[in-house]
């Protein structure tokens, strides 16, 4: 499902960490999704806020019970999370020029 969205885990690794708050290294989230290290709840969280789907739904697909503060996402991490799933179709250039637009727009 990362792959879909051209994460690769380092990419999953910040992205994770800023939407979710739960901040694992590029090394430990591969190592989940090639399956050398089980999946845990708090995990589980962090993808599902990068996916955009609600934990309940992936709870369900890997049979991992969510953490004990696994919540809903706010309105701006769907956001965050569909826009990611909307540029996997830019190339590497026309990325570039939007997080030069979006950077200009933060200066405000």
């Amino acid at each position: 499902m990362l792959a879909l969205r051209n994460l690769n885990w380092s990419g999953t690794a910040k992205a994770m960490c800023l939407m979710s708050g739960v901040c694992k290294a590029a090394s430990t989230i591969g190592a989940v999704g090639r399956g050398a290290k089980p999946l845990d709840g708090e995990m589980l969280d962090g993808f599902a806020a990068t996916l955009g789907v609600p934990v309940a739904v992936l709870a369900e697909l890997t049979g991992v019970r969510p953490s004990a503060d696994g919540r809903e996402h706010p309105p701006e991490v769907l956001d965050t999370a569909a826009l990611i799933w909307e540029i996997r179709h830019l190339t590497w250039d026309q990325e570039g020029e939007l997080t030069v637009y979006a950077e200009e727009l933060g200066k405000d």
